[in-house]
């Protein structure tokens, strides 16, 4: 083995245990206005997000025997319910309506959260963001 091949597996090795360490302790969400999203969407929902370490034992509140299907804007079911019980009461985002339609707010507050992870700030809820949310 080349020196240099040796050099890409020590540091795939590296990689993947330092990821494998962030998704152990789950995402640290820091968004009280520092980011640019939370002054770009000019939006309650984005201005008011609270800074919270989502760790395994926080998911009792909000209990969910469903799928976690792939979500966007407009749709209106228990999945999105789900995913506004996280986003307040594990991640802190306090002007998410739980009301079980993915509108403006909740659409704002998924972007910001995807920001914070290093995810596509796109608002869609598929299975990489699925996994950021239950670390």
């Amino acid at each position: 083995m080349t020196s240099r091949s040796s050099r890409r597996i020590r540091v795939r090795t590296l990689a993947a245990t330092l990821l494998g360490c962030a998704l152990l302790t789950g995402p640290a969400v820091a968004l009280t206005g520092a980011g640019p999203s939370a002054k770009d969407s000019g939006t309650a929902a984005a201005r008011d997000i609270g800074t919270k370490q989502a760790t395994n034992g926080e998911w009792r509140h909000c209990p969910y025997t469903g799928t976690h299907p792939e979500l966007g804007k407009g749709h209106a079911n228990d999945a999105v319910g789900h995913l506004q019980c996280v986003l307040n009461k594990v991640y802190g985002y306090k002007n998410v309506a739980m009301d079980k339609i993915f509108g403006d707010a909740t659409l704002a507050a998924v972007k910001n959260f995807q920001q914070s992870v290093g995810l596509t700030a796109d608002g869609f809820v598929g299975p990489n963001t699925w996994a950021a949310l239950h670390p």
